[in-house]
């Protein structure tokens, strides 16, 4: 991820961003996709605690992860995160930053991070999943 660290008055631009099991594959060319499943519960506490709540206004609850496209914002509405979902099994987020300070991104790739080390996932360009 890039993340300049010359100004912390800009904000952060990033490419698009998958949050997503370790092991996953998202729209294989060749290969179906492998979507190893994602703690629904462990995810939607890291995302309240990070002040990610939905449209509106309301923390993010387990079962709204089950849905694909449920969309959530960070506190300063900088950050936009949706649900990965096939059927109702949840398996990642896109997360697209649309302008976070260098501070609040901090903070939430740090969050990221916190959850990847205790669901197996990662935080990573959406290239990087694609097989």
């Amino acid at each position: 991820m890039t993340i300049s660290p010359t100004s912390a008055s800009h904000p952060v631009h990033e490419q698009e961003l998958v949050f997503a099991h370790v092991r996953a594959v998202l729209g294989a060319a060749e290969a179906s996709p492998v979507l190893p499943r994602l703690s629904r519960r462990k995810t939607a506490r890291a995302l309240a605690s990070a002040g990610f709540c939905n449209l509106t206004g309301e923390p993010v609850r387990a079962s709204a992860l089950k849905q694909d496209g449920t969309q959530f914002f960070d506190r300063s509405e900088t950050v936009l995160v949706e649900s990965l979902a096939k059927g109702r099994r949840f398996y990642g987020l896109f997360v697209e930053p649309t302008s976070p300070t260098h501070e609040d991104w901090a903070t939430i790739t740090d969050m990221f991070a916190e959850l990847g080390r205790r669901v197996h996932g990662r935080l990573a360009p959406a290239d990087q999943f694609r097989g």
